[in-house]
């Protein structure tokens, strides 16, 4: 399928003007060019160690699926696959392309699966198959270097999930997160208690199967299913970190069983206003959301659902939620009172705290560890607790310096259902705005934490919440390719990371984004200008920008203007844009728009003529500040590419 091209004056990029860097994605902690290439053809043959024999398998599957050649297996074979116990970092390897052979080495199979998966990426899409020579040394910066998927809010088939991790793999993300159970649906199987998916794991939908109608929308996963899952995963070199909410967002669970709640009546699963969501905003829902921790039976329906988990999962980690809770219940509930004033505790976040250690202490006899979001830090963190920091970096900067680990992953900076553009082709999305070279420029190491500290940063996490994502397309539209910077800023050492390099080599690598059918969001983006409190006022006035180098000798075509709000405390209003060649008219389009804490009709289309070599070209834009001057941005044409921006159902 050919990519949509909506606008089709596309801009040049400058960093695209340099010489091409192998196009491996993450970037490679050393590479060294060497003379000659290596052909891959019908003869070529692959030599491994009988104990890699899964990973010689998968790397003879993918050459078969991206170059239609066939590995046959042989012990004098030119790509070789050797075990080097030499090398320290079970993710490291090695990789040494000449003209007569290929070598990859490893101290492990995960290490020999990102050494192959590095090989991958160099194999050129054209035939004859010639593979650069070339030296790689790499490793990881950090172990954790994940992406979390709400299966709960939205629920996506096995085949779906196998998608995301493969996908995944390919760029060395090595810790999938699954988001298993939430109010708006309990997604795993739990054997003792059969109720929670016949029942939690269902919902009565408005808009669902089509608008007009509130029809029964969900699913779940099999035990079976789970381990097919978790085999997948691990020959990718992927470890699955469930995540079973405790002791918020429990709807689901406590329409299965209303013992499990504080009022002890029967409850709906919650829902949203419509299919697909259109808003941030859900509908008022006549129960409750949390455990009644008052009652001794809630904890052992916690402990035996963590039981049957962990003979799912062999993950270290096992993720228990414990963010958002609402106390509100707790403090009208008499069982819930009576436990608080029992334990003399002080308040309903201390009552949260010795609910978590509880479970903390439960994990701890089973050889696991908890994890949860930041708010477990609140009445007290668990001994054994890791911490995923989400709000921002400070819950993780608290734990790290109590000597916890953590997973950072700020919504401010690595959600990936927010916002990625403002461009008006965007669909739906949770408010927030995270753009690619934003994800990428991220730092998982607060420069407040000196060296020891740092230590306990495990990694990042990017996290894929599904309120908007009903449909695969909007999943890869979300992801990709902003994974692929989470991958280098998870692995790539920051003296390694450079902003212009990786979008270079991310240029360079869509081919494969194209061949594994990704519906990937592409976005070219030119400066034209900027406005801030020094030229803007209160009162409509033209700001002129001087486009004619940009435009110079460019052919007709569509030139398509956002103005894209940054910060301040006032917003902009446009009223109209127009390009002038030579001091006449070439082009406009007047409509009232605004940018600021939201947008409306800030893009603004115009078609111009064929642009004469040497002429001057000006864009003037009527516009004027609102509420004020404080409000500072930027003034961008934007080209945008992806196979699919909406779809019917």
């Amino acid at each position: 399928m050919k990519r949509l091209v909506p606008f089709v004056f596309v801009l040049s990029v400058a960093c695209l003007q340099a010489a091409e860097p192998p196009p491996i994605i993450p970037r490679p902690l050393k590479v060294e060019a060497a003379e000659g290439r290596f052909l891959v053809n019908e003869v070529t043959s692959l030599a491994f160690p009988a104990e890699w024999k899964s990973q010689a398998e998968l790397l003879t599957a993918q050459f078969k699926q991206d170059a239609g050649i066939h590995l046959k297996p042989s012990p004098s074979g030119s790509i070789r696959l050797e075990k080097d116990s030499s090398i320290a970092d079970r993710e490291a390897y090695q990789l040494e392309v000449s003209p007569d052979r290929v070598v990859l080495k490893a101290s492990t199979s995960s290490g020999i699966f990102n050494a192959c998966q590095s090989l991958l990426q160099l194999v050129p899409k054209d035939s004859p198959h010639a593979i650069p020579a070339i030296r790689v040394t790499d490793a990881p910066r950090f172990p954790w270097r994940g992406l979390m998927l709400d299966s709960s809010r939205h629920f996506q088939s096995i085949a779906e999930v196998k998608r995301f991790i493969d996908l995944m793999s390919h760029y060395k993300l090595n810790v999938f997160h699954w988001h298993l159970t939430d109010g708006h649906g309990w997604r795993i199987e739990i054997k003792k208690y059969p109720k929670l998916t016949e029942l939690g794991a269902w919902r009565q939908q408005p808009g669902y199967p089509e608008p007009g109608k509130a029809g029964r929308y969900g699913g779940f996963y099999t035990q079976e299913e789970i381990r097919e899952v978790v085999r997948f995963a691990a020959e990718r070199n992927v470890t699955i970190v469930p995540e079973i909410d405790m002791p918020g967002h429990n709807a689901a669970a406590i329409s299965a069983y209303p013992e499990l709640g504080c009022s002890g009546k029967p409850q709906p699963v919650d829902w949203f206003f419509d299919y697909p969501c259109k808003a941030q905003k859900f509908p008022p829902f006549p129960g409750t959301n949390e455990f009644c921790v008052g009652r001794d039976e809630t904890l052992r329906f916690t402990t035996d659902v963590l039981s049957e988990v962990i003979e799912l999962f062999p993950s270290t980690y096992l993720h228990i939620g414990g963010d958002e809770v609402n106390p509100a219940h707790w403090k009208q509930c008499p069982r819930c009172q009576k436990r608080k004033a029992d334990l003399k505790l002080p308040d309903e976040h201390a009552l949260q705290s010795w609910f978590i250690k509880e479970l903390d202490r439960f994990l701890a006899s089973k050889n696991r560890r908890l994890l949860g979001w930041n708010e477990i830090l609140d009445g007290g963190l668990a001994p054994g607790a890791t911490v995923m920091s989400w709000t921002g970096e400070e819950g993780g900067i608290a734990a790290a310096k109590m000597g916890h680990d953590v997973v950072m992953t700020p919504q401010n900076f690595v959600y990936l259902d927010h916002g990625q553009s403002n461009s008006p082709l965007e669909p739906n999305h949770w408010p927030g705005h995270n753009p690619l070279e934003k994800v990428y420029r991220y730092n998982p190491i607060p420069a407040s934490l000196d060296a020891t500290q740092a230590k306990h940063i495990l990694g990042l996490q990017g996290n894929v919440w599904t309120v908007f994502i009903h449909e695969p397309w909007l999943l890869d539209l979300q992801t990709w390719p902003r994974a692929c910077a989470i991958s280098e800023v998870g692995w790539s050492s920051s003296a390694n990371r450079d902003w212009e390099n990786f979008l270079q080599r991310l240029h360079q690598h869509r081919p494969k984004l194209d061949a594994l059918g990704v519906n990937y969001w592409w976005e070219d983006t030119a400066e034209l200008g900027t406005w801030s409190p020094a030229n803007i006022t209160a009162e409509f006035k033209p700001l002129v920008l001087d486009l004619s180098k940009l435009l110079a000798s460019k052919p007709a075509g569509q030139l398509p203007i956002t103005f894209s709000y940054v910060k301040g405390a006032h917003g902009l209003a446009i009223r109209s844009v127009e390009l002038r060649v030579n001091g006449s008219p070439a082009g406009s389009d007047a409509h009232d728009g605004f940018t600021g804490w939201s947008s409306k009709g800030n893009t603004y289309q115009l078609t111009h003529p064929a642009i004469p070599d040497g002429a001057k070209v000006e864009l003037v834009c009527e516009i004027h500040s609102d509420g004020g001057t404080d409000s500072e941005g930027r003034i961008v044409s934007e080209s945008i590419e992806t196979r699919k921006t909406s779809g019917s159902r």
